[in-house]
């Protein structure tokens, strides 16, 4: 009897180790994508994807090398470096955990498969991804961005909707800088050491409050909105705060001492008060009472 079970573990095990090498040495990579491809055109219609590569990794996880989501109409492309996604041992799946490096910065979060059709990414987080690789902000606001961007919270998308994604978190910049078209404040460049603040982003609008900014020569806090449009710089905005020039700036240009003390004393204040809003191509910025 114990021979007889012996014999049946060593060709369960044999068979475990040629699935494993089948797997890994002759992954059908091009079958694979097409399936994927289908069920991402069944779920979410007017996405296409594809990749440049995609492995097998034992136990149970794919790493796939230049994947690319874009939709059909060529007005938005998200090119992903790699994508290691690890699938539970147990049927039916209920969670998909993935990693990957998006735009230089890392990428992670939990994919389930919620009710009422709808993906969940829970835990999702994107740490230090450059804005100045994306293209696609550069183009649509007709300047260069810098900074690195850093998210979490979590998000869901409609399967039968894919324009319809909520996202709930919060969002972080460090070294956040870009040129200006008009001088503010004699600056002819925004630059903040930080920028944070909560949002919610949900059927094409993005809610901001808490917004906090800090650099070497303002500080100050901002909160509004965001509708989403497309292409990007038709974006509309109207956000609001108070900004807090300091010290360094009245240092870097001294005929601006005058001014911002009458402005003080007559409010009563420290800070001033502004607005913006347009369009992220064409943007306005406005003072309460200070020219």
């Amino acid at each position: 009897m114990f021979k007889r079970l012996l014999i049946i573990f060593l060709y369960c095990l044999f068979a475990l180790v040629v699935t494993g090498v089948f797997l890994v040495v002759l992954f059908p990579r091009d079958k694979f994508l097409g399936w994927a491809s289908a069920q991402l055109t069944r779920k979410l219609p007017g996405i296409e994807l594809s990749a440049g590569d995609i492995k097998y990794v034992h136990p149970l996880k794919l790493r796939i090398y230049g994947l690319n989501l874009r939709d059909d109409q060529n007005r938005w492309e998200l090119p992903v470096d790699t994508l290691l996604v690890s699938f539970e041992p147990r049927f039916p799946v209920e969670k998909i955990g993935v990693i990957g490096v998006l735009f230089g910065g890392d990428l992670r979060f939990d994919l389930g498969f919620g009710s009422h059709e709808r993906l969940e990414l829970g835990n999702l987080q994107i740490s230090e991804m450059h804005l100045a690789d994306l293209t696609m902000l550069a183009q649509s606001m007709g300047r260069p961005v810098k900074g690195i961007l850093s998210l979490s919270g979590r998000a869901t998308v409609d399967y039968r909707r894919p324009s319809d994604v909520r996202f709930t978190g919060k969002m972080q910049i460090a070294n956040f800088s870009t040129p200006l078209k008009r001088p503010v404040l004699k600056e002819t460049e925004v630059r903040f050491d930080q920028v944070s603040g909560d949002i919610v982003f949900n059927e094409g609008v993005i809610d901001v409050t808490g917004g906090r900014a800090a650099g070497l020569l303002l500080e100050g806090d901002f909160s509004g909105q965001i509708w989403g449009a497309l292409p990007m710089g038709n974006s509309r905005f109207d956000l609001r705060g108070s900004v807090v020039p300091k010290t360094s700036l009245i240092q870097k240009h001294p005929d601006l001492a005058d001014p911002l003390a009458a402005y003080f004393k007559r409010f009563m204040t420290d800070s001033i008060p502004y607005q913006i809003e347009g369009t992220v191509a064409e943007p306005l910025l406005t003072f309460e009472n200070f020219e």
